[in-house]
C-alpha cells in the first residue's frame, strides 16, 4: 500500500500519496507521446510540478486545486515532494533535457 500524508486545507483534507513505479512510467509515456494535455497556468503555478501532477498524487480533483491559492497549494506540493522524490527527479531530468534540446535547436537555426 502506498504511503500517504493527509494535508488539512481549510476545512478539507487532501490525501497525498506515493506514486507507484507504473504510475510514474505511465506519466513519462504520456509526456513522451504528447498524450498529456498541457495547461500553461497549471504547469507554471508551482516551480517544480503542475496542478495535474498534484492531482495525480492526491485525491484532489481539478476543481478543488483550481479553487486554491498558491499558498494553499504549497503544503500539498510539499507532501508530494516528500512522498515522491523519484517522480520529481525524473520530472527535473526531463525538463532539463527539453531545455537542452531547445537551446541546441536555437543555436542550429
Amino acid at each position: 500500500m502506498p504511503a500517504t500524508l493527509p494535508i488539512q486545507i481549510g476545512e478539507r483534507t487532501v490525501t497525498v500519496r506515493e506514486l507507484t513505479v507504473r504510475e510514474v512510467r505511465d506519466w513519462a509515456v504520456q509526456v513522451d507521446t504528447g498524450l498529456l494535455a498541457l495547461d500553461g497556468v497549471g504547469e507554471l503555478m508551482l516551480p517544480d510540478c503542475s496542478l495535474a501532477d498534484l492531482q495525480r498524487m492526491s485525491d484532489a480533483d481539478a476543481d478543488l486545486l483550481d479553487g486554491l491559492t498558491p499558498s494553499e497549494l504549497e503544503p500539498i506540493a510539499e507532501a508530494a515532494r516528500k512522498l515522491n522524490p523519484h517522480f520529481f527527479r525524473l520530472r527535473a531530468a526531463l525538463a532539463g533535457a527539453v531545455r537542452d534540446l531547445s537551446t541546441q535547436a536555437r543555436r542550429a537555426a
